[in-house]
């Protein structure tokens, strides 16, 4: 059995290069997406925005190099 059990509800992170992350213009964050909701910082889905917002997923980055996505997000 793996020790690498996924919990239910975990977020999952994903490894990002911070050299390619520095160069483009990557949009990953909450606030870059349709369903953001700037004034009340909420998904319009109802999905937790707290590890996908951009200032959480900069500080992911350089502490893990990891950082979540989210799998729903769409860009206009």
């Amino acid at each position: 059995m793996s020790s690498k059990t996924k919990v239910a509800g975990e977020i999952i992170k994903d490894w990002v290069s911070l050299d390619l992350y520095s160069k483009y213009n990557y949009k990953t964050a909450c606030e870059d997406c349709t369903h953001f909701d700037f004034e009340n910082e909420t998904c319009t889905f109802g999905f937790p925005t707290t590890p996908h917002l951009k200032k959480n997923q900069i500080n992911d980055l350089a502490m893990t190099g990891k950082m979540a996505f989210c799998r729903a997000m769409e860009i206009d």
